[in-house]
């Protein structure tokens, strides 16, 4: 076995010794739980490579540049003289894998006179320390050919290996009915709006994106006959010319655009197109999320920026005995990066990142998030990175760990098959109802342009719930739940709607706040029967859409006021 020669900068302390053992990876697990060190000490922590060294050679090893020594120093030094009530002469040093990492997750506990601080450890996947390092660097560069190359792997894959996926698409690939108007890709530099005849079908790829602004080239009565022949791409925001590019990366020549693919001045075109919203997204191929732009103006193939950047990049000795490794192979020396654990790894929530910058822009609007749900599988373009969204899972492009634990909630799979009974009452019934009510939640914190929208813009996925909850839909509530659903609350102060009908009072819709229940088990058997309930649609073709008007009759018990 070839050594490697010592690393720029690197003192001989920490490269022969923690460098080589590569920094306790391959060592026995730290066993201790980090919450126990404070009571038992630096000797319960079994496992892993420990070293000791003079506090003044420590010090000078960092002052003279040692990469190892410098983090160590940033990481560990103002604590140590915080709680410490002498200096100590010397400084014991001992990292080790962390017995809690699961699956790919890598992560190492560093302990330095009894205080410990964890990270992951990550690394690129052509890099030599590939073989051995698992987690990988979240990818920046969301719009370069690898990534939109892996991107395309990823969905190809799902199309491929999932059979949850497969489950829930109803027409094999390339065969899906195709929507009403499409955008012809296959020339980028002349574009132009083709409109389809019933029974065609094919291949298209949906945007799911934040307007944010006025968009004067949207298609309208007086352009539609011009658009046929060629849509200008220089009259086109940045968001739609990169979800074009993105579209043909990907193999695809026909894109739908809500704002090209509807007569936007048009009541007819409109209401028609709405009432196939669910199966634009259902059908697409895959779903373009463009989650980092705040409005359509912006784009969403720019060149992330991942901050705070790593605490530290370090080489990575290549162990011997790799069964997979050349000989070649043999002394060289790959680089990881040490990343704090709260950034390690991307996730999906609807707030913000650890640096206050919204992940996603679209989980906060209304409008998109039937497009998520609905959609088979989706490629969503973060704030961090690229991710493939799918009914089996969501996974970041490239392979870097992604923290599902705030993932938005899949679609119950039943509300795919239609055909089947699911027993009203029934515990699979209530688990379905009680997703409706998430799904509420969720969709009633988001805002909307034009609040009129408070019904149509989750109608689609009325639409999906109807045929396994029953078909009395009424104004956001379900007919065989219906005394049950009425115990609604605003989760703030409640802001009513007062200048235009949307709804009845005692809907939700006529609220723009969130809102939220509590569990039928916590109210018990309600004291109010439904003797009669109605509602007068704003148009036939939209049964989910928006109302006129809604009429309420209850029975019930009067109980005294005090």
């Amino acid at each position: 076995m070839t050594s490697p020669s010592r690393w720029p900068m690197f003192c001989a302390t920490a490269w022969e010794g923690v460098a080589a053992s590569q920094y306790g990876l391959l060592c026995d697990p730290i066993k201790c739980h980090w919450s126990e060190l404070g009571e038992l000490g630096n000797e319960y922590w079994p496992g892993g490579y420990e070293y000791t060294i003079s506090t003044v050679k420590w010090l000078k090893c960092a002052r003279d540049g040692c990469p190892w020594c410098r983090f160590l120093t940033k990481r560990f030094l103002r604590c140590m003289r915080r709680q410490c009530n002498e200096w100590r002469v010397e400084v014991c040093v001992k990292v080790g894998r962390y017995l809690w990492s699961q699956g790919d997750d890598q992560g190492i506990i560093i302990v330095v006179n009894g205080y410990e601080q964890y990270f992951s450890i990550l690394t690129t996947e052509g890099d030599p320390a590939a073989r051995w390092i698992k987690n990988r660097i979240l990818i920046p560069h969301v719009g370069w050919p690898y990534a939109l190359a892996e991107a395309k792997m990823c969905v190809e894959e799902c199309i491929r290996e999932h059979p949850q996926c497969q489950a829930i698409t109803p027409y094999p690939t390339g065969s899906a009915p195709l929507p009403t108007r499409l955008i012809d890709c296959s020339n980028p530099g002349c574009l132009r709006l083709v409109e389809t005849n019933p029974g065609m079908r094919g291949m298209y790829i949906a945007l799911s994106y934040v307007w944010g602004e006025d968009q004067p080239h949207l298609t309208t009565k007086a352009n539609l006959s011009s658009y046929k022949d060629r849509i200008d791409p220089a009259i086109l925001p940045q968001t739609l010319l990169d979800v074009i590019h993105v579209t043909r990366a990907l193999g695809i020549n026909l894109l739908w655009i809500d704002g090209l693919c509807i007569v936007q001045d048009s009541a007819k075109d409109m209401h028609h197109e709405l009432g196939r919203m669910r199966d634009v997204y259902r059908h697409a191929f895959v779903t373009i999320d463009a989650g980092s732009a705040a409005k359509v103006s912006e784009g969403f193939l720019q060149d992330r920026t991942l901050d705070p950047i790593p605490e530290a990049v370090l080489p990575f000795v290549l162990p011997p005995g790799n069964p997979a490794a050349q000989s070649a192979d043999e002394g060289r020396v790959g680089m990881v990066d040490l990343v704090g654990e709260r950034v390690a790894y991307s996730t999906w929530h609807d707030s913000v990142n650890v640096d206050g910058k919204p992940l996603s822009h679209t989980v906060s609007r209304g409008w998109c998030l039937q497009e998520r749900l609905l959609s088979t599988r989706s490629l969503v373009f973060t704030s961090q990175t690229l991710q493939l969204r799918c009914h089996t899972k969501t996974q970041n492009v490239g392979g870097a760990r992604h923290d599902g634990y705030y993932d938005v909630p899949r679609l119950p799979d039943a509300v795919f098959h239609p055909d089947r009974h699911v027993a009203p009452g029934s515990d699979e019934w209530k688990h379905i109802h009680e997703r409706w009510r998430e799904i509420v939640r969720d969709y009633t914190r988001r805002k909307l342009s034009n609040p009129s929208d408070r019904l149509v813009a989750i109608s689609a996925l009325a639409e999906m719930f109807a045929p396994t909850l029953g078909l009395g839909y009424l104004t956001g509530f379900w007919r065989n739940n219906l005394p049950f659903d009425l115990l609604w609350s605003c989760r703030s102060p409640c802001s009513l709607s007062l200048t235009e009908y949307r709804g009845p009072s005692w809907s939700w819709v006529y609220t723009d706040n969130s809102v939220s229940w509590r569990y039928d088990w916590e109210i018990g058997v309600p004291f109010a029967e439904i003797i009669d309930c109605t509602v007068t649609l704003q148009n036939r073709d939209l049964p989910f859409g928006p109302v006129t008007g809604a009429s309420l009759i209850l029975r019930s018990s009067l109980l005294p006021c005090k």
